[in-house]
This record gives structure tokens, sequence and C-alpha cells, in this order.
């Protein structure tokens, strides 16, 4: 029997873990960023027009600054699966 008995099903390997954590701990920050920011305008922004248009090219960034980690993401989860069955 192993010392550690998780072993028998983490079949995948322990650095693809640390690397999709940070990645996700990367899409929460740039998430957060987004609400400050949308918050902000919203505090800000007397204009309803003016207001809408700033939100709408806030979350236009947003999605573009998190699109490469989700795909990297999306990467590291597809290596991740490989290995559990290639175990």
């Amino acid at each position: 029997m192993p010392d550690r008995p998780y072993q028998n099903y983490r079949m995948y390997s322990a650095s693809l873990d640390a690397m999709m954590r940070e990645v996700l701990h990367t899409l929460g920050d740039i998430d957060f960023a987004v609400e400050v920011e949308l918050e902000n305008v919203e505090a800000s922004a007397r204009d309803p027009k003016v207001r809408e248009h700033i939100k709408s090219k806030i979350k236009a960034a947003h999605g573009e600054r998190r699109q490469p980690y989700v795909d990297l993401l999306e990467t590291l989860r597809r290596q991740q699966h490989r290995q559990s069955f290639a175990a």
C-alpha cells in the first residue's frame, strides 16, 4: 500500500496542476479588476450613453485580455486528460 493513498487517484502531473491553478488565479485577478473598473464607471459617469459606451469598451478589452488564459487553461486541461488516460 502506498504511503500516500491519494497517489492512486492523481494520474496527472503536479506541475500541470500548479500551472492550471496559476492560470485560474490570473483569470480571477483579471475578472476582479474589470468588476472594479465597471463599478468606478457606474459611480462616476453621469451620462447614461457615455457610461454604457465606456462599459462596453471595458468589457471588450476584458474579453481580449482574458481569452489567451482561457485558451491556455483548455490546453492544460486537455494535457491533463491525456496524461490521466496514459497512466
